[in-house]
């Protein structure tokens, strides 16, 4: 948790390579049947999946998500679009939330995650995946930080995992629940393509969502009994390749207690395109960071050290440990000691705000002197009782932002 005291007070040709089409020759000399179809031919239920299949062996594709969240005052739309290249295991691209102006602080903060700084983790998030290595970059910052596998267990960076997909390099789109399984049904002329509604259990597309966002949805209103379903519609154009999917993610619940209680809706549109694309090229390795490096819980820096305080983590607790001779958002003032023991919530912050306070107007004047506001310091402290007194005495954390 944090707060502020005033100092005084993640090419190919674009057809599908099916296996020569072949002709089968009937009893009578001369007749021939119908060419077999890689994906229409097949049993009704596996056209999805081979759609799918289809899409892939193009070699990479172009794609657009739209996932909208229809909350109790206003609306909040999540745009992820880029590139795929799953033979290479390789997409790069971005994910951006837009609101409108009745969405409350708070629910803006529990989909884009809280920070160290006043403000939530920045609405744009630049995604590449590299196998099975997420990098991201927090807003416009000048560099990517490179997540492998290890990573993903950091305390507070539990979302970056969920970047990387498990049927399609880039995670959270609507290709992944076409490997969920479900009653298929099928429509439209086969000349043009088809169209089809896979009936899905909830539970698999909360996979669409990172673990954050996850914890505050559940399968529907009564989660001891069977799964509520999902219909997720696509289409397949001639040659069988996915060009659009849509699905309405109304059976996902809000819990009562958490901070989206007030969702009504969940709406995702996926659109596929440009079929045979190069594969993306990742960022320079110049401009990245390791996250095993870079990423450090803030109470591990020292006195004097500067950071940045969004790191796409989705962790008030998590920053980016940066030269301070270089740009940097943040530099640590003090770091006074608390006490052993968990004296609870309310005190744990007035112990921190009273020894920051005390602490920050004999800090250097110089560190000071960077804040991006005149006589303020924020300040942040342990919130688990199992780090007070773990390793000695608590500390608080006081620092000023320096833009």
């Amino acid at each position: 948790m944090i707060s502020r005291h005033r100092i005084l007070g993640r090419a190919r040709s674009g057809v599908v390579t099916a296996a020569a089409v072949l002709l089968v020759v009937g009893c009578s000399a001369g007749e021939s049947a119908e060419p077999t179809h890689p994906v229409f031919s097949a049993p009704k239920d596996q056209q999805p999946a081979k759609a799918l299949e289809a899409t892939l062996a193009t070699g990479g594709f172009a794609f657009r998500q739209t996932m909208t969240f229809e909350l109790g005052t206003g609306k909040a739309v999540l745009t992820s679009e880029g590139r795929m290249a799953p033979e290479a295991g390789r997409a790069t691209g971005t994910r951006s939330w837009t609101f409108t102006e009745r969405v409350t602080t708070i629910e803006r903060e529990a989909l884009l995650g809280p920070s160290p700084a006043p403000s939530p983790q920045p609405p744009k998030l630049g995604v590449a995946v590299d196998g099975t290595d997420v990098l991201v970059r927090p807003g416009a910052a000048p560099y990517w930080i490179r997540h492998a596998p290890d990573d993903f267990s950091l305390d507070g960076n539990r979302n970056v995992e969920a970047l990387v997909g498990t049927q399609v390099p880039y995670g959270g789109t609507l290709l992944e629940l076409l490997a969920s399984g479900g009653k298929v049904t099928k429509s439209a002329t086969a000349r043009t393509g088809w169209t089809y509604t896979v009936r899905t259990p909830a539970p698999a597309a909360l996979a669409l969502f990172p673990k954050d966002l996850r914890d505050l949805l559940h399968r529907g209103t009564d989660e001891a009994a069977a799964p509520l379903p999902v219909d997720v519609t696509l289409r397949a154009d001639g040659q069988g390749r996915l060009t659009r999917i849509s699905a309405d993610l109304g059976a996902l619940k809000a819990r009562e207690w958490g901070s989206l209680r007030s969702l009504k809706s969940i709406r995702a549109e996926l659109t596929v395109s440009r079929y045979g694309a190069p594969a993306p090229k990742l960022p320079p390795p110049a401009r990245q960071l390791t996250a095993q490096k870079a990423v450090r819980e803030i109470d591990e820096l020292k006195p004097g050290a500067c950071f940045d305080p969004h790191t796409g983590t989705s962790s008030d607790r998590l920053v980016v440990g940066r030269p301070c001779h270089s740009a940097h958002g943040a530099r640590i003032l003090a770091q006074p000691e608390l006490n052993t023991t968990y004296p609870g919530a309310g005190k744990a912050r007035r112990q921190a705000a009273a020894a920051c306070d005390q602490a920050v107007p004999v800090s250097p004047a110089a560190w000071r002197a960077e804040s991006a506001e005149r006589d303020t310091h924020w300040f942040t402290w342990p919130t688990d009782k199992w780090d007070w007194g773990e390793h000695g005495a608590a500390h608080a954390t006081c620092y000023v932002l320096t833009r």
